[in-house]
């Protein structure tokens, strides 16, 4: 009914109820949600996915349930998110870790040499240039190898970012889903949802972290051990505690989280 009287007819979710996910207070919890394949579901490059009309409007909602404690947590650059979040206003951990955006205002969490990160970057490219399939994706901090539409080229990829890693010393290399990424040293989901589980105004609540990614596998580990809800979304191993299908399942929650 709800979303029949706002005029969205986007994806169904007829019964957006998740079994077996616990009951939450939401005006004494703090929401983290990561971004690709939690909230929306990846695609073979970060530019093809498809996100749903109501994204802003829910997470607009869910904001002010938790009273603005609604943080979005991804791996993305704060620039490159802005545009598929709408209206969402509330803050945003980018990098993954290395900036973030409040009130309207982003900012680095850690000095890097701009000039070397734009190095990396050209070398990624004309890398990535010459093995059809792969794609170099720059961010302020850091520099990602994508190997979706070319799987049989992952170990070149991983081979050309662990000379970067090993001659570019501050950082250091990660892998994540179908991808490789070179990012600088201490930083990370974990410590940015730590930070501000430890500030005002989401001291004292309940932290509540959804990712998909071995990337986010830290973070969901921090969020459990500190009598939070960690919920892995999608298969494989996790630290979580709880665990949704995909994508579409925590759209779902959030709404049903909205319209409580």
């Amino acid at each position: 009914m709800y979303y029949e009287m706002i005029g969205f007819t986007g994806e169904p979710h007829s019964d957006p109820c998740v079994p077996g996910m616990p009951e939450v207070d939401l005006g004494t919890s703090s929401v983290f949600l990561d971004f690709d394949g939690t909230l929306v579901d990846l695609a073979d490059s970060p530019d093809a996915i498809v996100v749903p009309e109501d994204m802003a409007m829910t997470l607009e909602a869910v904001a002010q349930k938790c009273n603005g404690r609604l943080v979005i947590v991804t791996g993305r650059s704060v620039a490159s998110v802005e545009p598929y979040l709408g209206g969402f206003a509330g803050p945003i951990i980018g990098g993954p870790g290395a900036e973030e955006r409040i009130d309207g205002v982003t900012s680095r969490c850690i000095a890097v040499d701009d000039h070397v990160v734009a190095r990396m970057g050209d070398m990624a490219e004309a890398f990535a240039a010459t093995h059809p399939g792969l794609l170099a994706e720059r961010k302020p901090t850091g520099i990602v190898i994508h190997f979706r539409s070319a799987e049989d080229l992952a170990a070149d990829a991983y081979a050309f970012l662990r000379v970067l890693d090993e001659t570019h010393p501050g950082f250091e290399l990660h892998h994540s889903k179908m991808a490789y990424e070179l990012r600088p040293k201490g930083i990370g989901k974990e410590l940015s949802i730590q930070r501000h589980m430890e500030a005002a105004p989401f001291a004292g609540t309940l932290p509540i972290f959804f990712g998909d990614d071995v990337t986010d596998e830290p973070a969901l580990q921090w969020v459990g051990v500190s009598g939070g809800l960690a919920v892995k979304v999608g298969e494989g191993d996790t630290a979580a505690s709880n665990r949704v299908e995909d994508p579409r399942t925590v759209r779902n929650l959030l709404r049903s989280w909205a319209k409580a």
